[in-house]
């Protein structure tokens, strides 16, 4: 088997090769690329799978040279597009939809200062009340690229959806395994196809990334490896986008992740995601109003009423609240199935949500928001490492102690 040296030597040079188009470093890389390759296939001890990570990204890497060498088309170094026609690896995909969403701000329970930003940046410089007043303070800056994080299950998506219903505008709602290839040179090509794409739309439009830490992590980090042109090719990218921003039209970049401390900091730099927003688990109003919501016309035994739900639901996220009541409502669903399937009954016999059910369904189902996630938001939130605030809450808990 390839030692882990070996094999990050080889990404590497992978890295260095993505990163020039001179033609005689590119022929210098490949050409150290191959010899590993070589080294690495023909030994017996290398593993099948690593096999074909060798060898597809030389053949990749042949091609792009090739094509370098052939004379490349001109590429847009403000969007970072090009022709991708000529690459067997690369399959263009459309990223937009036509539909437009059929949501809007109503549709976000809560998050008051989500629509305070989306207030500010997206309906006043567009809205014929607003207009003036926003340029007053911002001239001509139209546009928001805006990073929202938070524990998982909170409706980071789900928001980018009602911003892009409220626009009426086109999304491309871009998913991290969609970006991410295995032959060198392809993700980053994804990418650029995705800003092109944007460009191409006349009107407002959105492009939202999930799980960006996923393709953005700190160049630092040992998760960065792999991704360190991707990041590269994405800042270009948003930087060239925002900046041919076309008249009375609105561009927006907002990204979501779960992990934002893992995000290189150029990232969060100002001019980028300098507008981040926390996300936290609803509130006891908002609690209360997927409760309401989830459970609107389902029978229910009168001891279970929205407002117990509400108390025994608080601290549990947006996706996993409609999880528990679709859990709680199978319950008596499976009864009353059982009921008009069974020969001696055969009919419905008014099955109802009971306290019982309630109580199995939130013994077995287990809170992915952990006391320590919400410690590390926090500690995000405050600037500090986790460990900081650990210390902060310890030396608090002493002092109280003394007293």
């Amino acid at each position: 088997m390839a030692t882990v040296s070996t094999m990050e030597t080889f990404r590497k040079y992978i890295d260095a090769f993505n990163a020039t188009d001179n033609p005689k470093y590119l022929a210098q890389f490949l050409y150290e690329m191959t010899n590993i390759a070589l080294k690495e296939c023909s030994a017996l001890n290398t593993i099948e799978a690593n096999k074909h990570v060798y060898r597809d990204n030389v053949l990749a890497a042949i091609k792009q040279l090739a094509n370098v060498i052939d004379g490349p088309k001109t590429v847009d170094a403000g969007s970072g597009g090009g022709d991708e026609s000529g690459d067997p690896y690369y399959t263009e995909q459309p990223w937009f939809t036509d539909e437009v969403p059929d949501l809007g701000f109503k549709d976000i329970i809560g998050l008051e200062e989500v629509k305070d930003a989306f207030r500010v940046n997206v309906l006043a410089p567009m809205h014929p009340k607003l207009v003036d007043i926003y340029r007053k303070f911002r001239g001509n800056q139209v546009g928001m690229q805006i990073l929202l994080y938070g524990p998982p299950g909170t409706g980071k998506t789900h928001i980018a959806k009602c911003l892009a219903g409220a626009l009426g505008c086109k999304i491309a709602v871009v998913q991290t395994s969609e970006v991410l290839a295995g032959i060198v040179g392809v993700a980053e090509k994804r990418m650029r196809d995705i800003f092109k794409q944007a460009e191409e739309i006349d009107g407002n439009c959105i492009i939202f990334f999930d799980e960006i830490d996923s393709l953005c992590s700190s160049r630092d980090s040992l998760d960065s490896r792999n991704t360190k042109t991707i990041l590269t090719t994405m800042l270009t990218c948003m930087d060239g986008f925002m900046k041919k921003t076309k008249p009375r039209q609105m561009r927006i970049v907002i990204a979501a992740t779960n992990l934002p401390w893992k995000l290189d900091p150029a990232l969060k730099r100002g001019g980028r995601f300098e507008t981040q927003i926390y996300i936290p688990v609803p509130n006891k109003a908002g609690v209360r109003k997927f409760v309401e919501k989830g459970v609107a016309g389902i029978p229910r035994d009168e001891r279970v009423t929205v407002d117990w739900l509400t108390e025994k639901l608080i601290g549990f996220s947006g996706a996993d609240i409609k999880a528990i009541l679709r859990q709680i409502a199978d319950k008596p669903l499976r009864r009353e199935i059982g009921n008009v399937l069974d020969e001696k009954i055969g009919k419905p016999l008014g099955e109802k949500i009971t306290v019982n059910d309630c109580a199995e369904v939130l013994k077995s189902y287990i809170n992915p928001i952990t006391p320590k996630m919400e410690m590390q938001f926090e500690a995000y939130r405050r600037g500090i490492s986790y460990e900081e605030l650990l210390g902060i809450f310890a030396e608090g808990q002493n002092k109280q102690k003394k007293q």
